[in-house]
């Protein structure tokens, strides 16, 4: 579906909820997957009592926001290039494969983390039905830092492969260069 230029003062308005911005222009996959990120980086958070993630949703606003309005400044030839997809490349079945599939082992740890948390989470409710005060509140001090921990070691797992991949970049490249430098002196 080709799409037209919009009002940039409306543009604006609707930017400021992610995705609208992006529907008023007409591109509705991008607006749907922007808004429905938007409103999971709430949800998400609050199911599994890691509220300090919600900060993650300032962060889709401000793409959402940014990226409606730098959609309606573009020139004219520059505007009929965008093509409406979904975010990540999940515009198919086969498109959302491939996301599981690329990203599958970290999938997977999230929703086991997510799964233990919000079976910890339940079972301190429960317990504080049958057992006494003292355990019930260690069982909820436990449940209260374990899920901050478990991401400050994502974060740092995060990034310390971050660094080794790099590592190992500047490695390859260190040794091209060298495997290139002797072809060259052997010519």
């Amino acid at each position: 579906m080709k799409t037209k230029k919009k009002s940039r003062f409306l543009t604006f308005c609707f930017s400021l909820l992610p995705g609208a911005g992006e529907m008023y222009m007409g591109f509705m996959r991008m607006g749907l997957s922007l808004m429905l990120l938007f409103i999971l980086s709430f949800m998400i958070p609050a199911a599994l009592r890691l509220d300090e993630l919600s900060v993650l949703a300032l962060v889709v606003w401000f793409y959402g926001f940014f990226h409606a309005n730098h959609l309606v400044s573009l020139t004219d030839e520059e505007f009929a290039k965008v093509e409406d997809e979904y975010l990540f490349g999940m515009d198919s079945i086969a498109g959302g494969r491939n996301f599981v599939n690329k990203y599958r082992k970290g999938l997977a740890v999230v929703l086991i983390a997510s799964g233990v948390l919000l079976l910890w989470n339940t079972l301190t409710d429960l317990a504080g039905r049958f057992l006494p005060q003292a355990v019930c509140d260690a069982m909820r001090i436990v449940g209260n830092y374990a899920p901050r921990m478990l991401v400050a070691v994502v974060i740092i797992f995060i990034g310390v492969r971050m660094i080794q991949g790099r590592k190992e970049q500047l490695a390859d490249l260190e040794q091209k260069e060298e495997e290139n430098g002797t072809e060259n002196r052997e010519e």
